[in-house]
């Protein structure tokens, strides 16, 4: 049974990114794109449904806090990340941020830390891994979202310190997962993470 659930979430999570990606390139991408909150709770709701060790339950919900958390203050303040705001695009805000956005940090976090346990051999190399992937997909996201107005920056580039502080909350972060050792399903963390290197490598290409 836990095979097929599996296999079932797997299917879904590649059939949506597709058709993300197809909709975003070959139909209207404004439309497709008001539909990332929806495709982050749908990854979001497969990855709990596949979940079985809820021990460490209040890891997840510290990650959520402090990622929708950090967003907030570097919103308000332009510290860590530097000046950047949001669109409508994501979604409802809290405080001038999308309440989505810890979402995302879930997500990916769970997703990194799924690889960083399989190829990591000690408890600092498994925090590493996972910040430096969380920092890869950053990079990725960057500039699509700042293509398709999700949020836009003060300055035209990115600048270096979002993605120090990407790495250093990731990090610290993910100390939290590696520490307690949670039980993640290995195979769902590989999925999400393979398809959000798809979806925003595909739309750094075309879009």
């Amino acid at each position: 049974m836990a095979k097929h659930k599996t296999n079932i979430s797997i299917f879904i999570l590649v059939l949506f990114h597709l058709i993300g990606i197809g909709g975003v390139l070959l139909g209207d991408a404004p439309k497709f794109l008001l539909l990332t909150p929806l495709n982050l709770l749908l990854t979001l709701g497969i990855i709990l449904w596949n979940q079985d060790n809820w021990k460490y339950w209040w890891v997840f919900v510290a990650t959520y806090t402090c990622g929708l958390g950090i967003e907030v203050i570097g919103i308000q303040t332009g510290w860590p990340f530097g000046t950047y705001e949001y669109s409508n695009m994501l979604g409802p805000h809290v405080l001038q941020t999308p309440w989505i956005i810890g979402v995302n940090w879930f997500i990916l976090l769970y997703a990194t830390n799924s690889i960083a346990n399989r190829i990591g051999p000690s408890l600092i190399s498994r925090i590493l891994i996972a910040a430096a992937l969380m920092t890869l997909l950053d990079v990725l996201i960057e500039p699509v979202a700042i293509k398709v107005n999700f949020w836009t920056w003060e300055n035209p580039e990115v600048p270096l310190t979002n993605y120090i502080a990407w790495f250093v909350i990731s990090a610290a972060l993910s100390y939290l997962w590696q520490v307690n050792r949670i039980d993640l399903n290995k195979t769902i963390g590989y999925t999400v993470f393979l398809a959000q290197l798809i979806f925003f490598s595909a739309l750094t290409i075309f879009v």
